[in-house]
């Protein structure tokens, strides 16, 4: 059995108390707010999409992927039809 290490997700300005737990690579974590990232959303109404995410795919009429920066991922905690995030994972830019 191989250790694992867990690394804490630290976000700039509120906790974000919606994101599920969940193991994650956030070493990318010191790029700039505006880096791609792509987060499984669950909501409470069916096929409600905020108007400022990017659908990467719907998985059922009340969860689905998105990609999103680390200023809509705040716009998501707030959002009061958000029920929770899976958990963030910077995207790899293309070069």
């Amino acid at each position: 059995m191989s250790n694992k290490h867990l690394r804490l997700i630290k976000c700039s300005g509120d906790k974000l108390e919606k994101i599920e737990p969940n193991i994650v690579d956030w070493a990318r974590q010191n790029e700039s707010p505006d880096e791609p990232i792509a987060v499984t959303v669950k909501v409470a109404e069916d096929g409600y999409i905020p108007n400022f995410v990017n659908l990467r795919a719907q998985i059922s009429p009340k969860l689905f992927t998105a990609t999103v920066t680390e200023t809509d991922l705040h716009r998501l905690e707030a959002d009061p039809r958000v029920i929770s995030l899976g958990t963030p994972r910077r995207l790899h830019a293309t070069i």
